[in-house]
């Protein structure tokens, strides 16, 4: 037999004479408390545990009586302590005599060692030990950052394992036990230097027990379903959740550290159902300008806001026959401190910044609004739809307080800002839009007004820095003016303008290449014309359509001075045509007579007409007659002579 054999042989029949007869001598030095006392017995317990790679860690443990009333005083630190915390988060962790002979320290290193070489039935029994491990974890701000690391990492790799049950894992990490991680993060995060490394398992170990099943405490949820909703038993006024542990685990974190946070909505992430039970708990007050304070919780809830909606209602397969509790998805939508009162009051603020992230947290939820809505309406929640959009509603700002604001800014980001949150307003509320009057004409001119080049020299840095945002807000306005009433007096010039709201869109289309861009505008002019006596209403085509497309003929084959000339006598002529209409309507029918192109002659091309002889006998010197002129206007009567002619047509071929 080797001499490395007989050693082991030698030191099994040792280990089995101490845990079977002298485990007493063992107890009663621990009772005394003194450090010469209690450090070597505990020494020699992990020496027994650690032998030949822990053979005799099962029979220690369970040999060793953990009842012992003196064992969780062992763990109280000394009263004054080798190791504070803010000790170790200034100094290096000293190796010296004085942390070596701390008994607290070798009842650390002890239990530490049951949890490293144990089997998963003895960490089972240990986990268990409720009152040991709460002194334990109790007082680890005293305890050195090394051991704090290695605490960790015998957490992550033993507490957690999958070799023990859920049920274990679940018992033991409480939200207490959680909180207690979490100040340990706190301390190794204090020190100065070199903390990243622990740091980061410290933060991998959290977010693994909060959002893994299989290693920590979260259970399979139901998305925005509660429990007991998914039949459709609604419980409106309940928060109840399967994890109550990382609700309550959530609301501990310190919201101002960026790491906690980024956890905070990790958690949210892997379980939304506690999303409305955190978010209706919160509060919030605005004040006049953004403090750092307001721009942390704008952050803070423009993640929760941007937070996926749940895969169990996007998931076709999912036969859902009710949709989730109103005040659940709304929650997950719009959260409860995001009132309207306070974007209210917000958007009345001074500050141009407050009013932005105010705005821009509506228009993530408007966003997400939508989405949620296309998912009710595929599955038939006609009723889920009205109360969800209703809810919603009750917390948005007004439209008209949103649409004045496009008055008193002209920074580019926010009138963008401004144009989305109205396009999507008007979209998802299209029958309350539909009654409200706002006035966008000022915004849509001014946009006119710097997209048309007209006597500017072309700027190519300013087309391509401005002119595409100042496009796409654009069409947002128009999407908006096609649902919401027709500007009152659109054909009336304003004072600092050339031409009416009117004459501006038609200048618009005439430039403009985009052609989505280009099919709103015509849907805004069609709606705006087709309640007036611009056009005969028999006309076979869109009138609107015919005339922008005579005109961009026109503008092309125009000077600088003919074009601002034709402008000039297309809006006077739309002006007088809509101010005094029963006039152009009778002299429309004198031109016309019962010919074959009847409808061609509308009050608008007679009041045209009559612009020019009006022109011709004027004495503005700004405005000239040319033959170019004339000719423009002959070639809009008679665009219209053929359009109505060739429509004519193909309904006679159609027939």
């Amino acid at each position: 037999m080797s001499r490395g054999e007989v050693f082991r042989v030698q030191g099994s029949r040792m280990i089995r004479l101490i845990l079977d007869n002298h485990l007493k001598l063992i107890y009663r030095a621990l009772y005394t408390q003194r450090p010469s006392s209690v450090i070597p017995p505990l020494q020699l317990l992990r020496e027994l545990i650690e032998f030949q790679e822990g053979s005799f860690a099962d029979d220690t443990y369970f040999a060793f009586d953990f009842s012992l009333v003196v064992l969780p005083k062992l763990l109280i630190p000394p009263k004054q302590p080798t190791h504070s915390a803010m000790q170790g988060a200034v100094s290096s962790p000293q190796k010296g005599k004085s942390a070596q002979k701390t008994i607290r320290y070798h009842m650390i290193e002890l239990l530490m060692s049951f949890l490293t070489e144990c089997s998963s039935k003895a960490r089972t029994d240990f986990l268990a030990h409720r009152k040991l491990i709460e002194r334990w974890l109790k007082n680890v701000s005293s305890d050195d950052p090394e051991q704090l690391s290695k605490l960790v990492r015998i957490l992550y790799n033993q507490a957690m394992d999958a070799t023990l049950l859920k049920s274990v894992k679940t018992s033991f990490f409480t939200e207490w036990v959680l909180g207690r991680i979490l100040h340990v993060y706190r301390i190794i995060q204090s020190c100065p230097t070199g903390h990243e490394p622990r740091l980061k398992v410290t933060y991998d170990m959290i977010i693994d027990i909060c959002t893994r099943p299989e290693c920590g405490v979260k259970f399979e949820d139901s998305g925005w379903y509660l429990p007991g909703t998914l039949d459709g038993n609604e419980k409106r006024k309940s928060y109840k959740v399967h994890n109550r542990v990382l609700l309550a685990f959530s609301k501990m974190l310190d919201l101002n550290n960026k790491n906690q946070e980024e956890l905070l909505i990790a958690i949210f992430r892997s379980c939304p159902e506690i999303v409305a039970a955190y978010t209706c708990s919160s509060n919030l007050r605005i004040e006049s300008k953004p403090t750092a304070g307001f721009l942390k919780w704008f952050n803070r809830y423009s993640k929760i806001i941007a937070l996926p909606i749940p895969e169990i209602l996007i998931d076709s397969n999912q036969s859902l026959e009710f949709p989730p509790a109103v005040n659940i998805a709304v929650e997950n939508i719009l959260p409860s401190p995001l009132t309207r009162s306070l974007f209210e009051n917000g958007l009345q603020s001074y500050s141009p910044l407050l009013r932005y992230f105010l705005l821009h947290l509506q228009v993530q939820a408007l966003m997400k609004l939508q989405k949620v809505v296309t998912i009710y309406d595929d599955k038939g929640w006609i009723s889920g739809k009205s109360e969800l959009l209703e809810e919603i509603y009750r917390r948005l700002p007004d439209i008209t307080n949103v649409a004045s604001l496009t008055t008193v800014t002209t920074a580019y980001n926010f009138t963008l800002l401004i144009s989305k949150w109205l396009r999507l307003y008007v979209t998802t509320f299209p029958d309350i839009s539909a009654t409200t009057n706002i006035d966008l004409s000022a915004r849509m001119m001014d946009i006119i007004l710097e997209v048309v080049p007209g006597g500017r020299s072309y700027d190519a840095s300013f087309y391509l820095n401005n002119v595409p945002a100042l496009e796409l807000e654009m069409r947002n306005l128009l999407a908006v003016q096609s649902i919401v009433p027709v500007p009152a007096k659109f054909w009336n010039k304003p004072d600092h303008r050339q031409y009416s709201l009117l004459t501006y869109l038609m200048v618009f289309a005439t430039t403009v290449r985009d052609s989505d861009i280009y099919s709103e505008i015509a849907k805004v002019l069609d709606k705006i014309t087709s309640s007036t006596y611009l056009f005969q209403r028999d006309f076979p085509i869109s009138p609107i359509h015919t005339l922008i497309e005579s005109l961009k003929v026109i503008m092309l084959n125009s000077g600088q001075q003919d074009r601002q000339t034709i402008w000039y006598l297309i809006n006077e002529a739309i002006a007088r045509c809509l101010r005094s209409p029963f006039k152009y309507i009778d002299q429309a029918k004198q031109f016309a007579g019962d010919g074959y192109l009847r409808p061609s002659f509308s009050p608008f091309l007679t009041a045209l007409i009559e612009q020019w002889e009006y022109l011709v006998r004027s004495s503005n010197q700004e405005i000239k007659t040319t033959l170019s002129v004339l000719h423009a206007i002959l070639r809009i009567v008679v665009d219209f002579c053929l359009a109505e002619f060739h429509g004519c047509e193909r309904e006679q071929r159609r027939s």
